[in-house]
Formats: C-alpha cells, structure tokens, sequence
C-alpha cells in the first residue's frame, strides 16, 4: 500500500475531515476495577468500517486494506495520575488515546507508542479532537493503520494538555519529563490492555514526527537502556523531522535571517522555566515585550500565538542570545536535554527533509553519523519544508509497517 499522490486538492481535502466532525459512537466507562490506583478508561468512540471508508474517500488516502476483517474499530480515553513535571508535591492527571480493533480470542496485539507533533492551544489535543468528533491527520492515520494490522495504538496528551490542562505546563523538550510522563501513560494504557485481555505481539513500535520525534527517540533511548525496562523491548523506532542537537539547533536559530515557527523557542524557554528549571530569566533571551508576555500568547488559550511573535531574529531575541554571550546557563539546558547515541537494538530509521527549516537537517544529519558509530540508524532524506515534508513521512512509514 502507498498514499495517493499529494496534490493541492488533497490539502483541502484534508481539511475537510479536520472540520467535517465525524460523531462515530461512543459509550460508558467501564468498570475500573483491577486497575492500579489512579487509572481510568472510557470508551470515547466507536468508528465503523463504512465510516473508516469515508474518512479514508473525503482525506485522500489509500490506506484500509480491501481484505481486513474488521468491523470496526474502538477508540479509548485513558487517564492516570502522575506528579507534576516541575512540583515535586503536586500531582497531574495525564491522558491519552488508546485506538485497538475489537478482541479477537488467542489474538495478539503489537503495541504502537506514537507521540503527537508540537501543538499549543487547549483543543489541540487528541482526545480533545476525537471527543470533538474532529481526529487530526495523526490520529486518523493511526486509526487507519491500528485497523489494518490490529495494532493497539497509544496516543498520549502532552503535560499541561487534555486533563492536565491548568495543571502545569508542557516540559517542552524536557527530555526527563517527557520520558517519565509518555512512559506512565504508556503503563496505565498496558494495565487497560491487560484487564480488557489483549495480549502483547512483539516489541514496542515508537514514531512521531517533529516534537513526536523528540519524545520518540528519548522514549526508545530509555527503554533500551535502563535495565528496569528490559521486558519492554523496542523493535522498530521510525521518526521523522527530529530535534537532537538542541544547542546545535540553537546555533543555527542564531545564524538565520528567519525562523518561520517563532513561538517554538519561547514555548521551550517557559517549558524549562515554568517546570524544572525556575531559576531561568526570559529577558536573557528575549526582548521585551515577548519575554514578558510570551506566557500569555502560549498559555492554550489565544489562537493568534503564531503571528505574535516575529520571524526575525534580530527582533526576537537579545543581543546576548544572538552572540552567544553568557548563555552558559540556557546552552548547559540544551545539552542537557539533547538526544544521546546509545547502542540500539531496535531498527530506527530517520526521516528528514534538507530543506526543513524548522528542525534544521544538520543537527539531525549529524546525530546520525554520531549514532552510526554506537548502533545502526538509516537516515530517509525527503524533501520540502518541515511542514510539508511531514505528508511523505507519513507515507514512508505507511511502507514501513506494511512489513510490521
């Protein structure tokens, strides 16, 4: 299976399924007993074939297969209470998508941990979406793909996103955070899959793309290194447009005439600052008044954030920032939070376009001929921006798990 060729009338399609909102069906919460504490699930939607088969028409895509058994497929909304990324007294109530295919008796189920991209507003995240009747393209990819191979899929809400919203703030690029907060998700979706008797097919698929990526990699990286995780191995590791040098991106920010998405860096300075790092001072890295007011435009409430902040660096940042002078403290955080090689077990392929002007390609390129020097890793070049190279993605990973 391949996607249909990308076209304009595609785009528009696609825009289409975002705001056509598909009800499907959904249900009651079932019984939370034999859960661990704090655990929760209910049913948010139920999808039919014939309506997996519209979406699949009005998107453009060619991605159910004709001979699929399936009647239908479930999508679950799991919570859990973790502590907060950056209050160590404090508690967070995460949640997340569970996509899985009705049981099958003596059937197993690949388990699939794919992160979502950056998103910023309170409604952008996914079972916000599905509960909406409005899957964003991740999700309905997923949908698609957890339907023709039985996968059991697990789509996390960021920190500070669905229920944990006003809770805290998303540790954005915080790589502790993200990997303890994805990995306690991941276990209350495992006890959810245990109580309703899936049982497990293999390793652990981990994707995403850009800031899925991020969380992808460091989540692999975790699992095929700390020994408490040596009954979950991974098997495949596929992302695409992936931030690993952080510092490395940072230099590069700092020698371009433009950043396209500007709000992502103030989004990571509040991330360190509003979490782990409280000791951090905005105005040490952007002028006033975006680093006074940068907590307004980005708190998931005012849908304008994109075209508050501007494209010029020169305009965004301090003079100090742009010369790299006593940034000791803010580097020292970007290195910290770097992806770092590690001997891989897993297959992991990368996928990156040269021309990606948000994640720049030599930050990426170079972790690659790093890793290759610890483990194996394929880099997949494509082409076009980073937003746009996001649609083959999708399609190389289709190919991809066609084999999975």
């Amino acid at each position: 299976m391949v996607m249909k060729k990308l076209t304009k009338s595609y785009l528009f399609l696609l825009f289409a399924v975002y705001c056509m909102g598909f009800a499907g069906c959904s249900g009651e919460s079932d019984p939370e007993v034999g859960l661990p504490h704090g655990v929760k699930y209910e049913m948010l939607k139920k999808y039919s074939l014939s309506e997996l088969k519209f979406m699949e028409a009005v998107s453009g895509l060619n991605l159910i297969d004709e001979d699929v058994t399936y009647k239908e497929i479930h999508i679950y909304k799991v919570s859990v209470e973790s502590d907060h990324p950056g209050k160590a007294a404090e508690k967070v109530n995460l949640s997340g998508l569970l996509i899985v295919p009705p049981r099958e008796a003596g059937r197993e189920y690949r388990q699939v941990v794919v992160p979502m991209y950056t998103y910023v507003l309170d409604d952008e995240a996914p079972t916000l979406h599905v509960k909406n009747g409005s899957p964003d393209f991740h999700t309905l990819f997923w949908l698609m793909v957890a339907f023709n191979h039985g996968y059991a899929v697990m789509i996390p809400d960021y920190p500070g996103h669905g229920d944990s919203f006003g809770q805290c703030y998303i540790p954005y690029m915080d790589k502790t955070e993200m990997v303890r907060t994805t990995l306690d998700y991941v276990n209350a979706s495992r006890a959810v899959l245990a109580k309703k008797q899936y049982g497990q097919k293999g390793g652990f698929i981990l994707s995403g793309y850009s800031l899925g990526a991020f969380v992808a990699v460091q989540v692999a990286r975790e699992l095929e290194t700390n020994d408490a995780y040596k009954e979950l191995p991974v098997d495949l590791l596929f992302t695409g447009g992936t931030p690993c040098d952080l510092l490395r991106q940072a230099e590069l920010i700092r020698a371009d005439d433009e950043f396209s998405s500007s709000y992502l860096y103030p989004l990571l300075l509040l991330g360190y600052k509003e979490n782990n790092y409280p000791h951090l001072n905005m105005s040490d890295y952007l002028k006033e008044p975006y680093a006074s007011e940068a907590i307004n435009y980005l708190d998931g409430s005012p849908k304008d954030y994109g075209n508050y902040f501007p494209k010029n660096p020169q305009e965004l940042f301090t003079e100090n920032f742009l010369n790299n002078t006593g940034q000791g403290v803010i580097n020292e955080i970007l290195e910290e939070n770097s992806v770092k090689t590690w001997e891989n077990r897993c297959k992991f392929i990368m996928f990156h376009s040269p021309d990606d002007e948000i994640t720049y390609y030599d930050q990426a390129a170079a972790f690659v001929q790093e890793q290759q020097q610890h483990g194996e890793v394929t880099l997949i070049d494509g082409e076009n921006t980073h937003t746009a190279a996001a649609l083959l993605y999708f399609s190389q990973l289709n190919d991809e798990l066609a084999g999975w």
